[in-house]
């Protein structure tokens, strides 16, 4: 399913799923038991959604006849995407991994939050692009230290990372790193 709401495109096709929770459970307001499941995605831009599919079994207008209308039982299937804040997809990945925990490794990659000991010395590989000009900066600064391009690079998003979180402008701190340090 795809969707474009505030500007930005929703798309369970290209998203990552992270993770889902399944229920079933009287729903009032359709007058019938309904089969929920809800996904939590990652679009590539970082925005979190859930995706919500509903199944019930409800009655439709077979006819277009507003004075005289002939109703019919049938399955009927509901399907919504909800974006969310962050602080919203952390609680809602935190209830999955309390419900199946086989879950929390997979999870953690998307908030390390939620799991015990993150190896601080393992490495992952990230692909990315640099600038001509910051490549030959990242050169100069290489000449002069015993630094890896992983490990200058590494230090200086840390550092910036820490300065920020200083500043008020990160709020959150997955590794509660700045937290002991106060």
């Amino acid at each position: 399913m795809k969707k474009v709401i505030g500007g930005a495109v929703y798309n369970t096709e290209t998203a990552k799923k992270i993770c889902e929770q399944l229920s079933e459970e009287i729903e009032y307001e359709k007058g019938a038991n309904v089969k929920k499941s809800k996904q939590l995605f990652k679009t590539k831009s970082g925005k979190y959604f859930l995706f919500i599919k509903s199944e019930f079994t409800g009655y439709i207008a077979v006819n277009n006849d507003d004075l005289d209308p002939e109703f019919e039982e049938a399955e009927l299937e509901e399907e919504k995407i909800k974006p969310v804040p962050y602080e919203l997809a952390l609680q809602f990945a935190s209830e999955t991994i309390t419900s199946n925990p086989e879950s929390k490794t997979w999870v953690g990659k998307y908030f390390p939050e939620l799991i015990d000991g993150i190896e601080n010395n393992k490495k992952i590989q990230k692909k990315i692009y640099i600038s001509e000009k910051a490549s030959w900066y990242l050169e100069m600064m290489l000449t002069d230290s015993d630094d890896t391009n992983s490990s200058l690079i590494e230090k200086l998003i840390t550092d910036e990372y820490h300065r920020l979180y200083e500043k008020g402008l990160m709020k959150r701190d997955p590794y509660f790193e700045m937290e002991a340090n106060k």
